[in-house]
């Protein structure tokens, strides 16, 4: 699956959508870091 095809499909477990990141950086890191370790990361 490339990109286009991510994007088309829309969110999932694995991927979520932002328009602009948070900016509370700590706030916007622990959630990177929760992606990351999804499905035992």
């Amino acid at each position: 699956m490339n990109l286009k095809d991510e994007i088309l499909a829309g969110e999932s477990y694995s991927l979520e959508f932002k328009r602009v990141p948070n900016k509370d950086r700590i706030k916007y890191l622990k959630t990177v870091v929760a992606f990351a370790n999804g499905r035992g990361g």
